[in-house]
């Protein structure tokens, strides 16, 4: 079973940031509604953890601790589709 953000220590989140180039959005943050929306409206998803990677090191960094923190990990590239693939569909 994948853990959630919120259930991580903030050490760990702290760390995870001091590594990257980019920035995060959690969901305390001023901007997280903005950030969580995508072009298909019918879409309301809260994701625990929004990190806006500005090179290929930072995108690695984040798969990587997504993964070695059992993270369900969704990437959304720069392109819009109704179907909203850069999305995680689970509950």
């Amino acid at each position: 079973m994948k853990k959630l953000v919120k259930d991580l220590d903030a050490s760990l989140i702290d760390e995870f940031i001091s590594k990257l180039r980019g920035h995060i959005v959690l969901s305390n943050d001023d901007t997280y509604d903005e950030t969580r929306k995508v072009y298909n409206g019918m879409i309301n998803k809260h994701p625990g953890m929004f990190v806006k990677c500005v090179d290929v090191a930072d995108v690695m960094t984040s798969v990587n601790f997504g993964r070695e923190n059992n993270l369900l990990v969704a990437v959304r590239g720069g392109s819009i589709m109704v179907v909203a693939w850069g999305c995680v569909m689970m509950a």
